[in-house]
């Protein structure tokens, strides 16, 4: 369970969505926030704004009964806003971080990446992206989690498990892309039977929790699109994901299914404590042991 979030807000489109999303999350999970504002530093404009904007935030929460209070920070250019929320969550690291995102999408924003991108390639806690369309401002009852048999997808299943272990009337859907390659000129796809036992492993691993799961699985040549589409079908309130983050815009350019995601979604995505490189995951119980 989550108990302290980290809010990184700016004065755009997404705020109120996020907003709404995290007073939900607070009040279901009983916890504590922090508002935080990174600004540019500009002499001639006055900071005022800044603390205002964070004030705002801070007591629409407490309007909520959000125990929360806020911080500023100021930099010297807009490149350093996504590192400074990263070293903040990083010096007392917070259970969660939210962000809001405006849901850049194409090569150029892939390329320049978007703030949200960014943090969650520097840090390694669960980050929750909220896109600006959401309008469903209530804790989840159906989750998405994807999965590919990965020590990833493990520490995505038992960030759902987190997610949802407080509300018994929720429902997560375990879902696994069998992705269509083409290697010259031929088709390939996993055989159904490996993709059925990634599922059934995982809804194993959930039930073990006690969460309520269900799993399938879809063939398609972008695992991004087929989670996209699933989410929709499902109706799902949150979309959970397995991360390997990419650091800095090398990553970026190499694109990740976590990205595609983001910038498909309309729904909020909850990228899971981040796996290095020969990093193992955190034990995910199956009930055959």
């Amino acid at each position: 369970m989550y108990r302290r979030i980290l809010f990184a807000v700016e004065d755009d489109a997404a705020l109120p969505a996020a907003i709404g999303a995290v007073a939900a999350y607070a009040g279901f999970w009983g916890a504590q926030v922090q508002v935080l504002h990174v600004h540019r530093r500009v002499p001639a404009i006055p900071n005022g704004a800044d603390r205002r904007l964070v004030d705002a935030v801070v007591e629409r929460l407490r309007t909520e009964g959000v125990d929360v209070h806020g911080v500023t920070r100021s930099v010297e250019s807009d490149d350093e806003i996504a590192e400074t929320v990263a070293a903040v969550a990083t010096s007392v690291p917070p259970d969660l971080l939210v962000v809001g995102s405006r849901g850049r999408s194409g090569v150029a924003g892939l390329i320049l990446g978007s703030v949200s991108q960014r943090i969650a390639a520097g840090l390694d806690v669960p980050v929750l992206v909220i896109r600006a369309s959401y309008t469903a401002l209530r804790t989840p009852r159906r989750v998405l989690v994807a999965v590919d048999g990965s020590p990833a997808s493990d520490e995505a299943l038992a960030e759902a498990a987190v997610v949802v272990a407080a509300r018994a009337d929720a429902e997560v859907l375990v879902l696994h892309v069998q992705q269509v390659l083409a290697v010259q000129g031929v088709a390939i796809v996993e055989r159904d039977a490996e993709a059925r036992a990634i599922v059934d492993r995982a809804v194993e691993a959930l039930g073990a929790r006690g969460v309520r799961a269900r799993g399938g699985t879809v063939v398609d040549r972008s695992v991004a699109a087929a989670i996209v589409a699933a989410a929709e079908r499902f109706g799902a309130d949150l979309v959970v994901l397995g991360s390997r983050r990419p650091s800095g815009v090398g990553g970026i350019l190499l694109g990740s299914v976590g990205y595609e995601v983001v910038s498909r979604m309309r729904r909020p995505v909850l990228l899971a404590r981040r796996i290095r490189d020969k990093e193992p995951a955190l034990e995910v119980p199956d009930s055959r042991r």
